[in-house]
């Protein structure tokens, strides 16, 4: 029997050796890349009978993809792959022919067993172990709360410090005594002075650089409209009346 393609869609090579070991020794064959472009180079010249993407990808996205891979490949099944604190649109990814998503990290064992849940029998030599990290979901699932992409976070060492401006010999600094009725005001006039710069740049950052920020804007935005569109709607509708009755009154 002639193997099947999987494409997986993301930069971390640890997703893909997962992957790869969901789907060894079946009629499953593994190709990657790490991102959009690399991905539209594959679907353009290979047939996809499975993709695993991220939401979030260099130079492009996931649902961008997922909707290119579907209007090309119409029978290709598509999953999403979200960790939990990427905001996960699922309108915005039913529209574009994604059939659930997967929350990242996820086991071997775990994806092995929801893939086969789709696409049947693998015919695997045996069960995968991989108890340490949590069985994946794949149902769709409600937009993630908004939270911080922590994707490129890495923790300070204990050799590294917060300000370098600070003297290493601080702790043998003596100390000074300050006015607090001097200096909290003054304190606080220069944070506030500052703090609308740092947000437009930040908030202006974020929504270049980051796909998942800009959907936690989007679904921001959505929710908003249907919580204040009807009563938006009731208060104009009440002023006009009011003119009219107005203008009839006299």
């Amino acid at each position: 029997m002639s193997q099947k393609l999987v494409l997986v869609v993301d930069p971390s090579t640890e997703t893909i050796r997962r992957v790869q070991e969901a789907l060894a020794e079946s009629d499953y064959m593994v190709v990657s890349a790490k991102d959009s472009h690399e991905a539209r180079t594959i679907i353009s010249s290979e047939k996809i009978d499975l993709m695993l993407s991220s939401t979030s990808l260099p130079r492009g996205n996931g649902y961008d993809l997922a909707r290119h891979l579907h209007q090309e490949q119409e029978t290709a099944l598509i999953f999403l792959l979200a960790g939990g604190y990427e905001v996960y649109n699922v309108d915005r990814a039913e529209r574009v022919g994604v059939i659930g998503r997967i929350s990242k990290p996820f086991s071997v064992g775990g994806l092995r067993t929801k893939l086969e849940s789709v696409l049947g029998n693998l015919d695997a030599a045996g069960p995968h172990q991989d108890a340490e990290l949590p069985v994946l979901d794949v149902a769709p699932v409600d937009a993630a709360q908004p939270e911080p992409e922590l994707s490129e976070y890495e923790p300070l060492i204990s050799t590294e410090r917060i300000a370098t401006i600070i003297p290493r010999n601080y702790e043998e600094v003596p100390k000074v005594s300050v006015d607090a009725s001097v200096v909290s005001p003054a304190i606080e006039r220069a944070v506030l002075a500052i703090i609308p710069e740092v947000v437009e740049v930040v908030l202006a950052k974020s929504l270049h650089n980051s796909s998942a920020f800009r959907d936690l804007i989007a679904v921001s935005v959505d929710e908003a409209v249907r919580k204040q569109l009807p009563e938006i709607a009731r208060s104009v509708v009440a002023e006009r009346l009011a003119e009219i009755e107005a203008a009839n009154d006299s």
